[in-house]
C-alpha cells in the first residue's frame, strides 16, 4: 500500500501559504523540507560526510532543522541502521515556526574503511479541519572513512559534568601503525583562551604513539561546549590534519535543574498555572528574593531550611490576553544569582 501523503500548509514568516507536495508516491521526502528549510524541493538525502578519520575517533554532528509548516509536528526517536551511530539528542515536537535539531554520533572504532549510515527521522502531523493523519520520513545519513593506520583511544576528549572553578583534564593516545618512517605530530591547533594542551611521546615497537593532555583553564565560561583540537603531522596529503572533539558542560556554582527556561502555553485569561523549579549548588543557600516578576508571573518562596537544593513555584495568572516574557533574577543568603527565563501566552477563555 503506498504512502499517504496529504496536502499541508506551509508557514513562512513573510511569504503566502504555498502550495504542498502532491498526494502520490513520494520519491523525494517532504519531510527533508525540515532540514533544508526551503519550500522547493529538497534534497533526496540531507547528508554529512565527516570524511577520513583517525580509526576509534568519535565524531558528533547536529543536523539543524526548523518547522516551515502551518501545523505542529511530531518527531519520533530516529533509528540508525548500524549500531556505529547512536542519537544523542533530538527535538521530539515542532510548533509552527519553531527550531529543533536532531544530535548523532559516530564512532569509527567498530568499523574499518568507508561506512555509511542511515538515519531516517519520521514526523507526523495532523489537518486540523480534517483531522486525518499525515507523515513522511526525512532522510538524513552521515559517512566517515576509518583510517586503520592511525588510532585514537578514547575516540575523543570528554570532560562530561565539571563544576565551575574545578581543575580538569581529559587525555588520549593516538597511534601510528603506517608504512611512513619518522612520522610525528608536528603541530597543535586549539582554541588556547579555553585549554592548555600537552603531547608527550611513548615509547612503541613500531610506528609511533603520543599521549594528547587537553586541560581546562581557569575562567572558561559556563555552559556547554564542543570544540576541536587538530593535530597536524608529517603525512603528506588529506591525512596530514587529525581533527578530535572536546566536549563538556561547565556548571555554575549555583544553577537551574534542567532547563533555564520555562513555558506557559495558553493559559485561559482568569485562570493560573504553575510550574516548580529547582536551584542547586555545592554547598548550602536559602532563596532569599526573587526580580523580575510582573504581568502575571509571580514566585513564591517554600519555607523550607538551607540545603544544596531549593525549590521555588513560578506562578502564570494571565493579566492580559498575548505573550509575556520576563527574566527572574534568583538571589541568595551566599551572594549567587542565577537567571531564569519565563515565556507566558494569556489567551480569551474558549
Amino acid at each position: 500500500m503506498p504512502k499517504l501523503t496529504l496536502t499541508l500548509p506551509l508557514l513562512f514568516l513573510a511569504a503566502p501559504i504555498l502550495a504542498a507536495p502532491s498526494p502520490t508516491p513520494e520519491l523525494v521526502p517532504w519531510a527533508n523540507k525540515f532540514f533544508s528549510g526551503k519550500a522547493e524541493a529538497p534534497p533526496p538525502v540531507i547528508l554529512h560526510d565527516f570524511g577520513t578519520v583517525p580509526k576509534g575517533t568519535v565524531k558528533v554532528y547536529r543536523f539543524e532543522m526548523a518547522n516551515i509548516y502551518a501545523v505542529p509536528m511530531q518527531i519520533r526517536e530516529p533509528q540508525p541502521s548500524c549500531g556505529c551511530v547512536s542519537v544523542l539528542k533530538y527535538t521530539a515536537k515542532l510548533d509552527p515556526r519553531e527550531t529543533g535539531f536532531v544530535e548523532v554520533e559516530m564512532n569509527t572504532k567498530v568499523f574499518d574503511g568507508y561506512k555509511a549510515v542511515k538515519i531516517p527521522v519520521k514526523f507526523t502531523g495532523r489537518d486540523p479541519k480534517t483531522g486525518e493523519q499525515f507523515f513522511s520520513d526525512a532522510q538524513l545519513e552521515v559517512r566517515a572513512r576509518s583510517q586503520a593506520d592511525v588510532a585514537i583511544n578514547p575516540g575523543a576528549f570528554e570532560f562530561g559534568q565539571i563544576p565551575a572553578g574545578q581543575k580538569a583534564a581529559s587525555a588520549l593516545t593516538v597511534t601510528y601503525t603506517g608504512r611512513q618512517p619518522g612520522w610525528k605530530i608536528t603541530e597543535v591547533g586549539y582554541r588556547k583562551e579555553l585549554f592548555d594542551v600537552t603531547v608527550d611521546p611513548l615509547e612503541v615497537t613500531k610506528g609511533a604513539a603520543y599521549k594528547v593532555t587537553v586541560t581546562l583553564k581557569p575562567g572558561t565560561p559556563n555552559g556547554q561546549f564542543n570544540e576541536q583540537l587538530v593535530l597536524k603531522t608529517n603525512e603528506p596529503g588529506v591525512k596530514a590534519a587529525l581533527s578530535l572533539n572536546i566536549s563538556g558542560t561547565i556548571q555554575p556554582t549555583l544553577s537551574i535543574a534542567g532547563s533555564d527556561l520555562i513555558r506557559f502555553n495558553g493559559v485561559d485569561f482568569g485562570k493560573k498555572e504553575e510550574r516548580r523549579v529547582t536551584v542547586q549548588a555545592e554547598s548550602e543557600f536559602k532563596v532569599k528574593e526573587v526580580e523580575g516578576q510582573g504581568d502575571g508571573i509571580t514566585v513564591t518562596l517554600l519555607p523550607i531550611p538551607a540545603s544544596k537544593k531549593q525549590i521555588i513555584t513560578v506562578t502564570f495568572a494571565p493579566e492580559k490576553v498575548g505573550p509575556v516574557k520576563k527574566v527572574l533574577t534568583i538571589k541568595t543568603d551566599n551572594g549567587k544569582s542565577v537567571s531564569l527565563t519565563v515565556e507566558a501566552i494569556g489567551k480569551e477563555p474558549q
